[in-house]
């Protein structure tokens, strides 16, 4: 009995595979100086097709549990890979730091879901502020790449500006992860902390009154 259906061979499914496999050649061709910047361009327009195939899973109507699982996968590799990669060029202690908070919340969050579908067997989807983490992610990855190995800008160890996008993103990264251990809200839901201060904005409560 085949593991993977026909019906789960889409295009927004061969995009994704397309998308792991653009990350791991970009990690071997990025060691060679002269290929860097292809390298990089790889990883760009991976993060390009992770908003493509998305939208046209959702457009002609091809979601598959493949593409529910292998999505977010694919997400986590290419993430991997660039801020390793961007790491690696920088050498600056802060942005290790950085790079191994945001690697470590998305092992766990990836962990923790694996435990939920074995134990009671349901998928826990990315909420919306996971997809902003992981859009925030994409933007300030691929920035840095264009300018350190497309357009080779010299940015400081300690720029001013690169430490700001990090701190940002990081807080992002971890809070949209503080959803799946924070006790529910009133209303039953599971909330981040970024979202229980939005709850509480006055045009929000406004709003779901």
């Amino acid at each position: 009995m085949p593991v993977i259906s026909r019906k789960e061979i889409t295009v927004p499914n061969i995009m994704t595979l397309l998308r792991i496999i653009m990350a791991v050649a970009a990690a071997f061709l990025i060691r060679d100086p002269g290929r860097s910047g292809v390298a990089a361009i790889m990883l760009i327009f991976a993060s390009i097709l992770d908003y493509f195939d998305g939208w046209y899973a959702r457009r002609f109507h091809q979601k598959t549990r493949l593409g529910a699982h292998l999505d977010p996968f694919a997400d986590k590799v290419l993430i991997t890979v660039v801020f390793l990669i961007i790491a690696s060029a920088l050498k600056t202690p802060w942005f290790y730091l950085f790079v191994g908070v945001i690697l470590l919340r998305e092992l766990l969050v990836t962990v923790y879901r694996m435990v939920v579908r074995r134990k009671a067997g349901v998928f826990v989807p990315a909420s919306w502020l996971g997809k902003v983490k992981t859009t925030v992610q994409c933007l300030v990855g691929d920035g840095l790449l264009f300018y350190l190995f497309i357009y080779p800008a010299k940015i400081p160890e300690k720029y001013w500006l690169v430490f700001v996008l990090m701190l940002l993103t990081v807080t992002i990264t971890v809070d949209s992860g503080l959803c799946y251990v924070l006790p529910k809200c009133s209303d039953g839901k599971k909330r981040s902390v970024i979202e229980r201060i939005l709850q509480w904005l006055p045009g929000r409560r406004t709003r779901e009154a």
